[in-house]
């Protein structure tokens, strides 16, 4: 272990044992009333094992008024402290700091959770969201003081320091920002008169803890698609901040086209740098940096002193162990975060309770899903090389079993070597590479370009058999298809078919729309269609609108609620929706019509193997997350 990054820091009296800080992420693991869960503990012990040198608390409401979530930690009553005490007595067994962030909705908090209507700086609703009172002078004396009284609880609790959370659009961040606080008395107006709201709350809080106990803010370097916080402003908030006696200042964004909540067209790391960089110019306390920060990246900017320490966000949700996986060497055993922000997506998914993640099946179950050995070690046959069938191979060899798969194709990765090809795709590939490698480490024998077989299979003489053999194409049945030679969109991504200048995909869900960008970037003229309302409905509400916007600025045309009359060597021969007849004209048609599972192999030995299991895409087509969490419970299981 050498490096910046495990060297010791400060952040005021608080000693760290190295720079790796876990940031506060929204993980709704809380009861209903906002009390710690075992399943919160579960989730923090996971990550203060992992070798995190600080880890904080997600945003932990105040007051009820500033309730934003579902299932949100609270700390605006003494009732929270017992559980909060067991919970910093988890993390403290294993060597690591924790701290919590107290947090206030302001426009952003929920009347269906509180019952009270929201306040703000200013009576300006989030697009979308509810309508806010605003908060009156007096109402604003009695917030600075519920985040003082909340501060307290966390001392009592045993947190070892309290991050405000200034950045996001949250209240505070609402009285900073010149888009959502429009007052004209001495909370708005001037960028002092903004953080005047801020620096009441440190002169509370640190009244309430003491001077020794540490007290910082996270805060926005800078507001990203409006005319808000820039990062002079930022800077300026932040010297403020300081000299009202912050101990240290946690940089992130916020705003529509924040680059943390969008992806890339190649993946880019350290995508807030600058903005870390340049609050560091500006104060002499610790400055904790965030942002898709790699090991590497994050030691780099260590040393150029461009930040003080490295905050770890999803990565840290896909990996527990990430900390000790880069200190050991090791990092091509760290789960990688593919940023597909389904994390995020959860947040406000009320059909689920808790947060997930596509490549990391344990997050929010760390306690269920502790591999154990196995009682008796069984030959175990793993029939497809796609997420599912890899994540089970690999489990399944972590408990003993002797693990053999069978790939038809040459090489492993399954749809997920088709789904990293399209432009802002790249993040995938990390996965597949990831999976494979761990098998091979593990010992698991990888048979490509070997067709399974019922006969093949009885001959191999299993104790028992994962099918996880995917899907096939879907042919939708239109006239003059069948003689029109078109092509698999999956085919197109890996260059495996020419395609002309004028494209007509037929299909607009994920496969069709991503197909078309990939082809725009080429030059070619793309019409994407769909019988259905909406295109892409099935791609996550945190990419949806970036990525159907990318497809209209790059000249894809979007056709929906068509209905296809058939196809005619001029093209694709369709009714639009107002009734009007007309052919898309096409050098080449692309079939992105959807998936039907392949299930041929599992009804041909699901009688004759005592322990067989499908898994994956095979059971029915669904997500990367599904597949991960379907094969890491069948490995389990086995």
């Amino acid at each position: 272990m050498s490096g910046k990054l495990w060297e010791p820091i400060r952040i005021g009296r608080m000693e760290l044992k190295n720079r790796v800080v876990m940031p506060p992420m929204v993980t709704r693991y809380a009861a209903d009333d906002g009390f710690v869960t075992e399943r919160t503990k579960d989730y923090y012990e996971a990550r203060a094992r992992g070798g995190a040198g600080l880890i904080i608390v997600e945003a932990t409401y105040v007051h009820r008024q500033g309730w934003a979530f579902a299932n949100q930690l609270g700390i605006s009553d003494d009732k929270f402290i017992p559980k909060l005490s067991e919970l910093t007595d988890t993390v403290h067994r294993h060597g690591a700091k924790i701290a919590v962030q107290l947090h206030h909705g302001g426009r952003q908090a929920k009347e269906a959770l509180s019952g009270l209507q929201p306040v703000a700086p200013s009576p300006l609703p989030m697009a979308g969201g509810e309508m806010p009172r605003e908060m009156t002078v007096e109402e604003i004396a009695e917030t600075v003081a519920y985040f003082a009284e909340a501060a307290i609880r966390a001392q009592k609790a045993g947190f070892d320091g309290v991050e405000l959370h200034a950045a996001h659009g949250y209240l505070i961040d609402q009285f900073l920002s010149p888009t959502s606080n429009k007052r004209d008395d001495e909370y708005g107006g001037g960028l002092h008169r903004r953080a005047r709201f801020l620096l009441e709350i440190i002169a509370a809080v640190k009244e309430a803890v003491g001077e020794d106990y540490p007290v910082w803010c996270r805060m926005d370097g800078k507001e990203y698609g409006v005319e808000g916080i820039t990062l002079e402003d930022a800077r300026q908030t932040a010297r403020l901040a300081q000299d009202a006696g912050l101990a240290a200042i946690h940089v992130s964004s916020w705003g529509p086209t924040t680059p943390v909540n969008r992806t890339t067209p190649t993946f880019v790391p350290a995508i807030l740098e600058e903005l870390a960089e340049g609050i560091k110019k500006a104060v002499s306390i610790p400055v904790i940096a965030v942002g898709r920060i790699t090991s590497e990246d994050g030691e780099r900017m260590l040393k150029e002193g461009k930040a003080d320490l490295i905050a770890i966000g999803k990565a840290m949700l896909a990996d527990a162990e990430w900390s000790n996986k880069v200190a050991s060497g090791k990092t091509e055993d760290i789960t990688p975060c593919i940023i597909c922000n389904g994390c995020r997506d959860d947040l406000r998914n009320p059909a689920v309770v808790g947060i997930r993640c596509s490549a990391n099946a344990a997050l929010g179950r760390e306690k269920e899903s502790e591999i154990v050995p196995a009682a008796r070690p069984k030959k175990v046959l793993v029939v497809g090389g796609g997420p599912a069938g890899m994540e089970a191979a690999r489990v399944a060899a972590l408990r003993g079993h002797q693990v053999t798969l069978w790939e038809k194709e040459s090489r492993l990765g399954g749809q997920l070597v088709q789904a990293a090809i399209p432009p802002h795709k790249d993040r995938i590939a990390p996965l597949y590479k990831y999976l494979e490698t761990q098998l091979q480490k593990l010992g698991v024998e990888i048979q490509p370009g070997k067709e399974a077989t019922a006969t093949a299979v009885a001959e191999f003489n299993p104790d028992a058999v994962v099918v996880g053999t995917g899907v096939k194409p879907f042919v939708p049945d239109i006239s003059g298809l069948d003689k029109a030679q078109a092509v698999q969109a999956g085919d197109v991504l890996e260059g495996k078919v020419e395609v002309g200048q004028k494209v007509a995909i037929i299909g607009g869900e994920l496969v069709g729309c991503e197909t078309a960008e990939f082809l725009a970037d080429q030059g070619k003229q793309v019409t994407v269609m769909r019988r259905g309302a909406e295109m892409a409905t099935n791609v996550g509400p945190g990419n949806r609108d970036f990525f159907l916007s990318r497809l209209l600025d790059k000249g894809v045309t979007l056709l929906r609620e068509v209905r296809y009359d058939g196809v005619s060597p001029e093209g694709v021969i369709i009714t639009t929706k107002d009734g009007e007849k007309r052919t898309i004209e096409a050098d080449t048609v692309v079939l992105a019509a959807g998936f039907v599972s392949d299930t041929a192999l599992y009804k041909a030995i699901k009688d004759k193997v005592s322990e067989v299991y499908c898994v994956g895409d095979c059971v029915e087509p669904r997500t990367i997350r599904d597949a991960i969490s379907e094969g890491f419970r069948t490995g389990q299981k086995i």
